[in-house]
């Protein structure tokens, strides 16, 4: 391809940790990457966003903008057949900078969006909370959310390519993208 715009990404991973290179993205893309494979490969580019790198917060009427320049995310993540969000719990829920991000999108913006909420905490409770709620979310956006939401304890944090195997093997076929749209 020469001159003119990047493909767009059909498959988008957003890392909602707000240190970069995290092992949220490392939980992140271990679920990507078994899912692709047991769906036979990614059906087009994949892109990483980690919000750390490119999401400003602003608490004033103008908006706040990160430090990394690039494609933009939000059209990354609209245009998405497949999104894996994924979190570190942070008091019960997802971080804060996700939900700014997040926030972003009006209400079912991400109608056409198949996503995999996973979160990742210390204890049992706070783990499912957050997944649980980055669900309700993605949802209230419009995003289908076909699979339960990937709870992964922090403690099992080495082993996150073997839940993410054994996850993938019971949801793939429910997390299979839509047929790409046409137009």
């Amino acid at each position: 391809m020469t001159g003119g715009a990047a493909p767009t990404p059909e498959v988008v991973v957003l890392v909602g940790n707000p240190r970069a290179g995290s092992r949220t993205r490392g939980v992140a893309e271990a679920v990507t990457a078994a899912l692709l494979d047991r769906l036979g490969g990614p059906p087009g580019p994949v892109q990483v966003l980690e919000l750390a790198e490119i999401v400003g917060v602003s608490f004033g009427p103008e908006p706040a903008y990160g430090a990394r320049s690039g494609p933009d995310p939000f059209t990354a993540v609209r245009s998405a057949r497949l999104l894996v969000v994924a979190t570190p719990a942070y008091k019960g829920s997802f971080t804060g900078l996700l939900k700014v991000f997040l926030d972003q999108f009006g209400h079912r913006e991400l109608a056409e969006v198949t996503a995999v909420p996973v979160a990742v905490a210390a204890a049992p409770p706070h783990a499912d909370a957050a997944a649980a709620a980055l669900r309700d979310v993605l949802v209230e956006l419009g995003a289908q959310v076909p699979a339960p939401p990937l709870a992964v304890l922090e403690s099992r944090l080495a082993d996150a390519d073997e839940i993410a195997t054994q996850w993938a093997d019971r949801h793939a076929t429910a997390v299979a993208p839509r047929p790409a749209r046409i137009g």
